[in-house]
């Protein structure tokens, strides 16, 4: 399975499908992107993301993992900045 490869001790990811994988089964997630904390969980069969603990919220229209990669953070989708991503926790 993808997630027996991430590195415990590592706070980056090794590829995009460990991330989308950790999304799809429902996990929450905190992570950083350029300084900036951002949550990514299950509400309600759904997914939303929050940024900063609240500051700012969005409720996605289904529980698909491609809409949560598809989000554009700072004029880039999630998908195209993984290596970006620092994992808070998980």
């Amino acid at each position: 399975m993808i997630l027996d490869h991430i590195d415990p001790y590592s706070d980056k990811l090794q590829s995009l499908q460990q991330l989308r994988v950790t999304i799809e089964i429902g996990m929450d997630i905190q992570i950083k992107i350029h300084d900036t904390e951002w949550y990514i969980g299950p509400l309600q069969g759904k997914r939303l993301i929050s940024k900063n603990n609240g500051d700012f919220m969005h409720m996605f229209e289904t529980d698909n993992p491609d809409e949560v990669l598809n989000y554009v953070i700072d004029g880039q989708r999630i998908r195209d900045q993984w290596r970006d991503v620092v994992i808070v926790s998980m």
